[in-house]
């Protein structure tokens, strides 16, 4: 965790509860069972960051802005430590290689990039000895081999990174699967090619 986020708290003398509370106020999300709801709004009240109507003063505002503004360097910061210098170039390379439409499943065939940077995170943090050349690689051999079935029971690009496996609340990559097939037989990606 960042340093930066815990000397926000410090500087503005707030807690980690009260931020969670405040940012469900400014959004109107329900604060849940996390926190007592009432306890922190009296808190609140009593710091100055809520007024009596509920409303969130300026103060409040400036506190969960300068937090906001460390949480998205810092998952950027992990993103680009992760992913390497000039990901989302390498993401959407990895989306031009599936097809732009809907598959027999009725799915589309691409996902945002936003959603299939978090999946990639995750994969490479999975699976740390396969790098961007190697993906590309194993997805150019799945679109190829999934098109002469006509896309039949594709995976969606999210998907072929990463699905939940519903039985044991695991996941499972289809991506990793054919990694493997291609550093066991690095001649299958001459067939296609």
């Amino acid at each position: 965790m960042s340093h930066q986020l815990w000397s926000t708290l410090i500087r503005h003398g707030i807690t980690p509860n009260q931020v969670y509370f405040l940012d469900c106020c400014r959004y109107k999300i329900r604060v849940g069972s996390l926190v007592n709801e009432q306890a922190e709004a009296n808190i609140a009240k009593a710091k100055g960051y809520l007024t009596d109507e509920g409303v969130l003063t300026p103060k409040a505002l400036e506190i969960l802005d300068e937090f906001e503004t460390y949480l998205v360097k810092t998952k950027k910061k992990v993103a680009t430590s992760v992913l390497g210098e000039g990901f989302m170039d390498r993401i959407k390379e990895y989306l031009s290689i599936f097809p732009a439409q809907k598959l027999p499943s009725g799915q589309l065939a691409r996902q945002s990039p936003q959603e299939l940077k978090d999946k990639f995170i995750w994969f490479f943090k999975t699976y740390p000895e396969y790098d961007w050349n190697m993906v590309l690689d194993a997805t150019d051999v799945y679109v190829y081999e999934k098109k002469k079935e006509n896309y039949m029971y594709m995976a969606t690009s999210s998907y072929f990174i990463k699905k939940a496996d519903q039985g044991n609340k695991t996941f499972r990559s289809a991506l990793a699967d054919y990694c493997q097939i291609l550093i066991d037989n690095p001649d299958f990606l001459n067939n296609i090619r």
